[in-house]
């Protein structure tokens, strides 16, 4: 199936629009509101811990660099611009330009999040389409009730559990990162750094399938009473051919569609296990802006999760014609 440029154009603007509101947003948020309730927006540059020149100055010599002392219209199109071109400034808290920050909480995430994500849809199709096999058995009444089991199970204190267990009684894996890649390099650090990310891979998947999982159980038991399978059955046509030529093609695009969502979202949910497992990425990036009454790097920080999201759901619009054929490009 072949992608039209005329749909590939049409979704690129509208998702240009969509980070084009978000920014738009964002500067009405940081540099507006402050305006309005005649606060000076280079205060929240400066840490009220800040140990240097005088506060006072520094101020000033924010004003200067970022021109907040100008017009809100040339602050906005310098905003726009900075916000384009990733020029996310200094972090004075840090020390450092907030986009190093990002930079270096990110892939960490990337690493544990994306593969539990692929995995534990991979797990809910699989399990989804044996419960549709044996509907109605045993089987199918454990499936289910394990499924639904995972999503009320609280995270955090499995995570607590298993970390504790596996980490510091059995020490089966490192119990933080700094620990895993502490002298590695090369081939050593990427399996330090596998070895760490493991087994929070493993308890994400087991924990995270059972929402896709009873999507896909319900669609698939759906298509499987539908009178096109009972004409495909009546015809002699295997079972097994029908659940994966057929049933298998309806049944998992709730699955994949909730995967995308998840996918373009993930980053905004890792805070507790950054926290549980120790390391550094977006979610702890966040908290520690939030304590700190970080303004520049929580704006950063939104503005970048909201762009991966928008990629995310771009790359979506563009696959979701191949997993269901109904959907046409227009």
């Amino acid at each position: 199936m072949r992608i039209p440029t005329r749909y590939i154009i049409k979704r690129v603007i509208e998702r240009f629009l969509l980070l084009f509101a978000i920014i738009n947003f964002l500067f009405f948020l940081f540099n507006v509101m402050p305006y309005i309730f005649h606060y000076n927006p280079a205060d929240f540059y400066v840490p009220l811990t800040y140990k240097g020149i005088s506060r006072s100055t520094l101020i000033e010599a924010i004003d200067r660099q970022w021109g907040l002392t100008q017009p809100l219209y040339i602050q906005y199109v310098d905003y726009i611009k900075n916000m384009l071109t990733f020029n996310f400034g200094y972090s004075l808290n840090y020390g450092e330009p907030i986009t190093n920050l990002i930079m270096q909480a990110l892939p960490v995430d990337l690493i544990i999040l994306v593969p539990s994500l692929l995995l534990s849809t991979g797990l809910a199709i699989v399990l989804g389409l044996i419960s549709v096999a044996k509907e109605g058995k045993l089987t199918d009444l454990i499936n289910s009730t394990v499924a639904i089991f995972t999503y009320f199970i609280p995270a955090f204190w499995i995570f607590a559990i298993v970390l504790y267990y596996f980490g510091f009684e059995l020490n089966w894996f490192p119990t933080n990162i700094a620990e895993a890649i502490n002298g590695t390099s090369g081939i050593t650090y990427v399996a330090s750094l596998l070895k760490f990310a493991s087994l929070p891979i493993i308890v994400l998947t087991i924990l995270s399938y059972g929402v896709r999982m009873i999507l896909t159980r319900s669609y698939g038991v759906e298509a499987n009473h539908s009178h096109f399978i009972l004409y495909l059955k009546a015809r002699g046509i295997p079972s097994r051919k029908i659940l994966l030529k057929h049933v298998m093609r309806n049944s998992i695009i709730p699955a994949v569609t909730r995967t995308g969502i998840d996918f373009a979202f993930i980053l905004a949910g890792a805070v507790f296990v950054e926290e549980i497992f120790n390391f550094y990425g977006m979610g702890e990036l966040l908290l520690q802006a939030a304590e700190n009454l970080n303004i520049p790097v929580l704006e950063a920080a939104f503005y970048f999760i909201n762009l991966y999201a928008i990629i995310v759901l771009f790359a979506v619009d563009l696959i979701y014609p191949f997993i269901d054929p109904r959907v046409k490009y227009e």
